[in-house]
């Protein structure tokens, strides 16, 4: 393989390695943050109802998050 392909590939794949460490260490660090805030909202439901869609959303994101890096990583695995 050329020396551009190969650090390429090397590249990419370290990159996805980071994300897939960095997804869920920001992914609980936003579940900490809303289910904080949630708690201190005193009851109110308007504001317990945001933090939990805000929650809901960030488990959505990492999960698609992870599935797509891994999805990537599985296909550079296949060319290696």
């Amino acid at each position: 393989m050329p020396t551009l392909v190969t650090g390429a590939f090397k590249l990419l794949n370290d990159a996805l390695t980071w994300i897939l460490y960095l997804i869920p260490a920001a992914s609980g660090a936003a579940i900490g943050y809303h289910a904080l805030m949630k708690q201190m909202s005193d009851g109110d439901p308007s504001v317990t109802a945001a933090h939990n869609r805000a929650i809901r959303n960030v488990l959505i994101a990492g999960a698609i998050g992870m599935s797509a890096a891994s999805l990537v990583k599985v296909v550079l695995a296949y060319f290696k």
